[in-house]
């Protein structure tokens, strides 16, 4: 019977104790996840959190007391799938591999991102990938970790910690089940946990599945002594469960959050002090390794042309845009008032951070990106920048050949297409609007010979 590679490699792999050694009498396990794409905060407001910069430098002010820290990442490091969550799921792999995690639990979006990228990532950075349910029916040998098993040494005593992880069928779409067979987490953690439970002083659980069906999985095996679960959790610090003692905890999502349980050493014992989740906030410096990790992949944004290359949908009625100073030579009091609002700067704004070449920015901060003939990049669209007349009222390329006064009716409707709840969450149409609101200007009527 012949036999998948894929599937030989995960069924064959031996797990050694890694040693981990700390000179305090304290373990950290440091867990994070569902981050979707979001690598850092995209500054488009004050007071956001998150971002593997501020969580970097946390992780290491662990490590500078000399504890022993366990950092494990949930899954779903890519939000969708395409060309920019592909390096963006690099990014993180090397990321948490500089950080120093000892594995990432697969979650549905790194399954989604296809296995040649998973597989290409399995060889080439330190990211272990961790599943104890997940099997690939592919040819690619991918390397998966059944669980993951580490040997530590706190305060002159040895303790062992094993790792597994699950993802919830109910999380999967049907295009990815082709290629991807999804046991039953219970029936797969039976023999595992059985296995473990004599060896080992600590079972943890990275559980990429509903809140709801962690809960069941705890009350199945009381052995396993935490559980870090948890999907699409906003405030993860107000869900933290307890089921016969074991807690349940998520570190919420977008990385805004980092979850950390605090061990000790209690007669020879292991024994949970502590468990919370707490927000990054600016009190967490960048770091300066994470900074230059960003800038890396602000550069291949840049040298791949990502800009140029996202599909262009057409306009209707066959409209075009024209840009901004076109309308300002009739709308010139218009002109030179938008000109010095935020709207007439938020290109500039994006090249100070230096992401003017980041698709998911600049649809907000150009007129037209995404349509055929809207901004495409700087060189060729350079009257596109900012949030121009066009951004609200639509291309003007009819108005212009066919002066009308029904051109241009605009309302909050166009606002909230990039003033949402994610990047403009204090946004208020009224106040807004003062911000931005036109000059009364003198209309002349045309000659009768011209109307």
């Amino acid at each position: 019977m012949k036999m998948n590679i894929g599937f030989l490699s995960f069924l064959l792999i031996i797990l050694l104790p890694i040693k981990v050694y700390g000179a305090s009498g304290s373990l950290f396990i440091v867990f994070s996840g569902e981050e979707t794409g979001n690598l850092e905060p995209c500054g488009c407001y004050e007071g956001q959190i998150g971002g593997i910069s501020r969580r970097y430098t946390f992780i290491d002010s662990l490590r500078r007391k000399k504890d022993v820290v366990l950092p494990v990442s949930l899954g779903d490091l890519p939000k969708t799938v395409g060309r920019q969550d592909e390096i963006k799921m690099e990014i993180f792999c090397r990321a948490i591999g500089e950080m120093n995690y000892i594995l990432h639990n697969l979650g549905e979006k790194d399954i989604e991102i296809g296995p040649q990228l998973l597989n290409y990532l399995s060889h080439t950075n330190k990211t272990v990938f961790l599943s104890s349910n997940i099997q690939l029916v592919d040819s690619f040998p991918l390397k998966i970790n059944q669980y993951v098993l580490k040997e530590c040494f706190v305060s002159g005593h040895t303790f062992k910690i094993a790792f597994l992880g699950i993802l919830s069928k109910s999380l999967l779409n049907n295009n990815v089940l082709e290629y991807v067979n999804v046991k039953d987490p219970v029936q797969t953690l039976k023999p595992l946990v059985k296995q473990l439970q004599e060896k080992v002083n600590l079972i943890v659980l990275l559980s990429h599945a509903p809140f709801a069906e962690s809960i069941e999985i705890a009350k199945c095996f009381p052995e396993i002594g935490l559980i870090i679960t948890g999907h699409n959790i906003e405030e993860p610090a107000d869900l933290i469960t307890y089921i016969n003692n074991t807690p349940i905890v998520s570190p919420g999502i977008e990385g805004k959050h980092i979850g950390i349980a605090r061990y000790s050493i209690n007669n020879s014992e292991l024994e949970r002090k502590s468990i919370g989740v707490i927000p990054l906030d600016s009190n967490y410096k960048d770091s300066q390794e994470m900074i230059s990790l960003l800038k890396e992949y602000q550069q291949i944004l840049a040298d791949e042309d990502l800009l140029s290359k996202i599909p262009q949908a057409p306009l209707s009625n066959g409209l075009s845009y024209v840009g901004s100073s076109t309308c300002g030579i009739c709308h010139k009091i218009v002109y030179d008032h938008w000109n010095k609002t935020t709207h007439g700067t938020a290109y500039d704004t994006l090249v100070r951070k230096g992401y003017q070449y980041d698709p998911e920015c600049i649809q907000c901060h150009t007129t037209g990106y995404g349509y055929i003939s809207g901004f495409l990049n700087y060189e060729n669209n350079s009257s596109l920048i900012n949030v121009g007349c066009e951004s609200c009222h639509g291309a003007g390329s009819t108005h212009i050949k066919y002066v009308t006064e029904s051109y241009g009716v605009t309302d909050e409707s166009s606002c909230v297409i990039c003033h949402e709840s994610e990047h403009s969450p204090k946004f208020q149409y009224g106040e807004y609007w003062k911000k931005i609101k036109h000059p009364e200007e003198i209309v002349k009527k045309l000659p009768e010979t011209m109307e």
